[in-house]
């Protein structure tokens, strides 16, 4: 392959000598070969990584979690976009429940309305944030499931580690049962 795409530079640089370059590919039409990869290299070449879109992925079957998330943002008036990409990469990645991050995100800064520094859930309000949204959900995914603060802690016992207010746990608990 290596030796393949060698050539291909070599003939973009010098057409002439391509006799010679496509000598190693006899018997695999290497003419034909290196004018497909040189075909697909410069109609490739002139196009902007800004300009280029990915490729959707058709699902037969739709995650019913994206639905019910999205309708569940609505209702509450959030801010687009709704992240739920990143809430279900980091449930399903650290072993949470779906309902569990939009909840604490619902209940510390209304989904985003009054977040600070990326800081969508909250967490040590006014010392600092992330880098991002995706990465703030990512990390408090982990935390929540891998700290030892948190970790072999009843979602009961995780919620109370997050906010030590009595009330707390049934707050998040109650909005994360609206989600369903």
């Amino acid at each position: 392959m290596v030796l393949c795409l060698t050539s291909v530079e070599r003939c973009l640089r010098f057409p002439r000598d391509w006799p010679r370059l496509t000598a190693p590919f006899r018997g695999v039409n290497a003419l034909a070969a290196s004018a497909a990869l040189i075909l697909c290299a410069t109609t490739t070449a002139d196009v902007p990584a800004a300009a280029a879109r990915p490729i959707p992925v058709l699902r037969s079957n739709p995650d019913p979690r994206v639905a019910r998330l999205e309708k569940f943002f609505r209702r509450y008036r959030c801010p687009a976009p709704y992240h739920v990409p990143e809430y279900l990469r980091a449930a399903d990645g650290y072993g949470l429940d779906y309902r569990l991050l939009p909840a604490i995100s619902i209940r510390e800064t209304h989904c985003g309305v009054q977040e600070k520094d990326n800081n969508r859930l909250g967490y040590h309000p006014g010392q600092g944030g992330f880098p991002s949204i995706e990465a703030g959900i990512d990390f408090i995914g982990r935390r929540i499931a891998e700290h030892p603060f948190y970790k072999g802690k009843s979602l009961q016992g995780k919620l109370y580690t997050y906010n030590p207010r009595p009330a707390y746990p049934e707050e998040i608990q109650w909005i994360m049962r609206q989600i369903k």
